[in-house]
């Protein structure tokens, strides 16, 4: 299991391999893309901090990890985009590929087709947008071409646990780390730069507008682990809506189940984070990785080390509302 590292500058390179990351992701926004779409983003961020500016920076940022064994994986996971955008999204994966990217992070059906017909021959994964929330999901997206799936933050841990025991051939991403969120992304049309602006004088951001979450059974009820695992989605959802998205949420207690489910990637939010934080995340999360493979503790002993971890770490003690998965500390 690796560390997913937000990347977002050169120099943090080399620093964030030593801290112990496995693995990269980052995006890319040039001016002649911002000129023309001002609101409508290429990869889930607005303009500003969070972005590589030119290829010629990610081609050095990707040579610099590549020196270290560690690939980098490339932002296009906007949900969807119109007609008009793929002359400039052509621009930009010629430019991907000619840095050496590892691979594109994407969402959109249209843009995977895309991808394919016009001989861009490089692995896809799925971003959280995809909204992959059972085993079918993730089989249509492995027809389609899918290397790897990033799971959306709401999937309870029986949940993770039945996909991936159905879906053993694709490799899997969670989240573990900042950004949690009452919304799913794949649903949520809303940009993060409105946050703040006089439309939503009601709301710190857009993000905390109201959304639900709610059960819908087939006829017979559904299997016993879809029932579970809803119940736990809406109970999270709602802990969510009245402690939103803003400190430091955390999944690291369930890294535990992620090692024995097999999972590829733990993920930390964070493209436009200062270095330091993306630094401090990955030697949190690398020092937990350490524990379970040279000491191979009990379930419950990897529980209390890594909330120990967490409070020295982050100054502040673990708690349920903040956690990713709080069935884990049940």
């Amino acid at each position: 299991m690796k560390i997913l590292s937000p990347l977002d500058a050169v120099d943090e390179v080399d620093a964030l391999a030593d801290a112990g990351a496995g693995e990269f992701y980052c995006g890319l926004l040039e001016e002649g893309w911002y000129e023309k779409y001002p609101v409508i983003s290429i990869n889930r961020r607005p303009a500003g901090k969070g972005h590589f500016r030119n290829f010629a920076d990610l081609k050095e940022a990707v040579t610099r990890a590549h020196r270290r064994g560690i690939p980098v994986y490339f932002t296009l996971n906007e949900h969807y985009y119109i007609r008009d955008q793929y002359r400039l999204i052509e621009t930009y994966l010629q430019g991907a590929r000619q840095a050496g990217v590892d691979g594109l992070i994407v969402s959109d059906f249209g843009l995977m087709a895309y991808i394919r017909d016009n001989g861009h021959d490089i692995p896809l994964h799925i971003s959280t947008g995809g909204t992959v929330f059972n085993w079918r999901s993730a089989a249509f997206f492995k027809q389609l071409g899918a290397d790897n799936i990033t799971f959306p933050r709401h999937l309870a841990i029986e949940e993770l646990r039945d996909i991936t025991a159905r879906m053993p051939s694709i490799a899997t991403t969670v989240f573990v780390l900042n950004s949690r969120c009452i919304n799913v992304d794949g649903f949520c049309t809303f940009q993060h730069g409105l946050a703040g602006k006089d439309i939503f004088p009601m709301f710190r951001n857009a993000c905390m507008l109201p959304y639900d979450v709610s059960v819908s059974c087939t006829a017979d009820g559904g299997s016993a682990v879809a029932g579970t695992a809803m119940s736990s989605m809406v109970e999270k959802q709602k802990i969510w809506e009245r402690v939103h998205v803003d400190d430091h949420p955390c999944g690291a207690c369930a890294m535990y189940e992620f090692a024995e489910m097999g999972i590829s990637s733990c993920k930390i939010v964070g493209r436009g984070n200062p270095a330091a934080r993306k630094i401090k995340d990955v030697v949190f999360l690398k020092s937990l990785l350490d524990f379970l493979s040279d000491v191979q503790p009990l379930r419950q002993d990897f529980r209390k080390k890594a909330q120990q971890l967490y409070s020295e770490t982050y100054k502040r003690t673990c708690r349920r509302h903040m956690c990713y998965y709080p069935s884990v500390l049940l």
